[in-house]
């Protein structure tokens, strides 16, 4: 017979260290958590002092954070305050005042304190009077000692003073001893220094100047409420810090170059505005408005907020940047470039806030949690890199979220709506990146003009100018006419050997494109071909059942059975083959020679291959035009350049939401050219595309993973039938013409 015995938990003192430590994170972390205390307690200011002194005979750093908040009174001190992981503040939500939504949930951020001192007084005042103070030497967690063993002196008193709660660190370096158990499993012992007062250097307290100014949202309308940092130094070593420091947002970040914000609710419906601002006396604006859709990987994380705002870092950007009024607010002059880039580098992430406050590391340098520079690789025509934005997100709590902090305060749990939060946030950038580049084409401020291939090839095979400088010198030193023309004639002679060298890069050129839009059509072959390879699977079992039957019985109605199981073969059969047929002119390996072929063919051709998808997504096509009209050139060439608009077509009709949904293609033969008029219903283009050439730009688009290559592509392939691919302004849609000269 036994008993049955139950025992208690004893935590140890050292996890009030560990909660510390290791749970909040860094310095930085620490001041944060202390000062959203003082937001909690509904405090309209709290003063940070860095005072440098001496304590018996020890250089000592004492930081004290006072707010004038409702302060504690003796009973929440020593049943709340004191008592880890308390979840008074998840239950309350709310500030006293309830106005705020408090920021501490987890109730362990006080304890943040053990990081910056080894000492901390508090000293607090409710809004009765009751002043309660609380001793606390934070090495005595470091001991094996139980928890409930260790005793804190807390008196209280009565007092006239205004409400509100000061608390007092020292800091100093102190060594200490530290045991372990070695490999032999035996005891020792390493003498080891608790650096709290030379952790704070000139770095680390510039780094926290940064982090106190990023931890308040910049949007002014996000708190109604006054919440003001202040933070000053007394007998300070470096005299570089301003004695007092009223904490504000960056000034720079009203003097952005490009800038997208608005809304995007709980179900990826998006409100926004874009607004170029490279000239603030003429800041152009674009209202947004969007469905940005998710995959099953990823949730919708309630409403969002987003504000980015995006800088150029070209000289003569920083130059227009200065000029926009960055001042020194020291000398009150206009700022140097080095200066302003420096700014930049100290402001640049994207962050994260939560009912008003920073989650951190977002927005922290070198934390690209968006893959800005990743996707600029792929991308850098289109795409910004991290150290050009300055974001802010701002983000509901967790009930309506789902985006939950982790313990350890370094940021988010990757869960579904994190990823959703990513997507969200990369779309709306997207949004932004092809307006920029578009304006930055149609400017020249981008990566030099774009130089059609077909122009670049013509120009490396024609000697031309050669023959044109060369005749002009040698008249110059009055050489004999006969000899110039030999000359000319033997320059001829060679560009007419290059001509089929020059031939041969066009069709190699012309072959990779082709393939490259095989490439980007293959979901529509798959689809496609899906029906008979569905049709070919399940019909073998049928075969196979009734060739069973009809060798068991002799029954001819089983024989009649195979035979149309044997004609849906043959009809799927063709159907596959006819599919290979219309997409073999993209997969060709070799090209013939250049012949006149038939415009209104090659059109229904290039429709064919997206037939089901057309369909299936209610697309009328209308094709009109002479059927004899043709043109001389490689038909492939029209192929690639009509595949790629109608896999465009396709696609933004596809999630277009009007009701009319329509491709109309009209070939209009005149004397000297021919004319290949391209129409659909969908969304269109701005009047900035199309006036910028943008969208022929490799690498600019605005679908989801689009490669941007569909249009410079097609434009290519126009330019080798000596045609131009051309887009019109139109009021309903997109409308190109290929015109092609005869």
């Amino acid at each position: 017979m036994s008993d049955d015995l139950t025992y208690k938990i004893k935590p140890a003192a050292r996890l009030i260290h560990t909660i510390g430590s290791d749970l909040i994170g860094d310095s930085y972390a620490a001041l944060v958590e202390l000062v959203k205390n003082s937001y909690d307690a509904d405090a309209n200011k709290v003063d940070i002092v860095f005072k440098y002194t001496e304590i018996d005979k020890e250089k000592a750093l004492m930081i004290s954070i006072k707010d004038d908040g409702h302060g504690m009174g003796f009973d929440t001190v020593i049943n709340k305050w004191l008592v880890p992981a308390t979840d008074d503040k998840l239950k309350r939500k709310i500030s006293k005042k309830g106005s705020r939504i408090l920021q501490g949930r987890k109730g362990i951020g006080r304890f943040a304190a053990s990081i910056l001192g080894q000492e901390m007084t508090l000293s607090t005042v409710d809004e009765a009077g009751e002043k309660s103070e609380a001793v606390i030497d934070w090495r005595i967690f470091k001991t094996d000692d139980f928890l409930e063993n260790i005793e804190l002196l807390v008196e209280k008193t009565q007092t006239k003073e205004s409400s509100g709660t000061d608390l007092l660190i020292i800091a100093k370096d102190e060594k200490y001893i530290e045991k372990y158990i070695n490999e032999k499993g035996e005891e020792e012992t390493v003498e080891k220094i608790d650096s709290k007062l030379s952790y704070w250097n000139k770095e680390t307290l510039v780094q926290l100047v940064n982090e106190l100014r990023k931890l308040i949202s910049p949007f002014d309308e996000s708190i109604e409420d006054e919440f003001k940092i202040n933070l000053s130094f007394e007998n300070s070593p470096f005299p570089e810090l301003d004695e007092n420091i009223k904490i504000d947002t960056y000034p720079i970040i009203k003097y952005y170059d490009y800038r997208i914000s608005g809304i995007i609710n709980n179900l990826g419906n998006a409100t926004l505005l874009f607004e170029n601002n490279i000239n603030p006396n003429v800041i152009q604006k674009e209202e947004i408005t969007v469905k940005f859709e998710l995959d099953d990987t990823q949730e919708y994380c309630g409403l969002l907020k987003i504000d980015f705002r995006v800088f150029d870092r070209e000289p003569e950007a920083i130059d227009n940047l200065i000029n926009k009024g960055l001042i020194n607010p020291v000398s009150k002059k206009y700022m140097g470039k080095n200066e302003a880039r420096r700014l930049l580098n100290e402001v640049f992430g994207v962050n994260v806030y939560k009912n008003s406050f920073r989650i951190r590391p977002y927005g922290n340098s070198g934390v690209d949690w968006l893959k800005l520079d990743h996707r600029r690789i792929q991308n850098p025509t289109l795409r910004i890199s991290n150290n050009q934005i300055v974001g802010f997100v701002t983000i509901q709590s967790e009930e309506e979220s789902g985006l939950i902090e982790k313990s350890a305060r370094d940021g988010l749990k990757e869960n579904e709506n994190y990823f959703g939060l990513i997507e969200l946030a990369s779309r709306a950038i997207s949004e932004l990146e092809t307006r920029r580049l578009a304006y930055r084409i149609k400017s020249d401020k981008s990566r030099g003009k774009t130089t059609k291939v077909q122009d670049t090839i013509n120009s490396l095979f024609s000697l031309a100018e050669v023959k044109t400088s060369i005749g002009k010198k040698l008249t110059e030193f009055k050489i004999d006419k006969k000899a110039i023309d030999e000359i000319d004639t033997i320059l001829t002679k060679e560009e007419e050997k290059k001509a089929e060298l020059k031939e041969e890069i066009e069709k190699t050129i012309a072959i990779y494109q082709g393939q490259a839009t095989l490439g980007k059509i293959v979901n529509f072959i798959l689809h496609e071909g899906r029906k008979p390879l569905q049709f070919f699977n399940s019909e073998t079992k049928v075969m196979e059942r009734y060739l069973k039957f009809y060798r068991a019985t002799n029954d001819e109605e089983h024989l009649n059975e195979l035979t149309k199981s044997i004609n849906g073969f043959k009809i799927n059969s063709k159907f596959i083959s006819t599919l290979f047929k219309r997409i073999s002119p993209l997969a060709k390996q070799k090209r013939d020679k250049k012949s006149n072929f038939s415009v209104v063919k090659v059109i229904e051709e290039s429709l064919d291959v997206f037939q089901s998808s057309l369909e299936e997504a209610n697309i009328n096509v209308n094709v009109i035009g002479d059927e004899k009209a043709e043109i001389f050139g490689w038909s492939e060439d029209l192929y690639i350049a009509l595949t790629n608009l109608i896999e465009n077509s396709v696609y933004w009709l596809q999630i277009s939401k009007s009701d009319k949904k329509e491709i109309a293609i009209e070939v209009i033969n005149n004397n000297d050219s021919l004319i290949i008029d391209y129409k659909d219903t969908g969304p269109g283009l701005t009047d900035l595309e199309i006036e910028s050439g943008a969208i022929f730009e490799p690498g600019y688009s605005k679908k989801i993973d689009g490669t941007g290559l569909g249009l410079a592509i097609a434009g290519e392939a126009s330019d080798r039938l000596n045609g131009e691919l051309l887009a019109r302004k139109s009021n309903n849609g997109v409308n190109f013409q290929i015109e092609i000269s005869k």
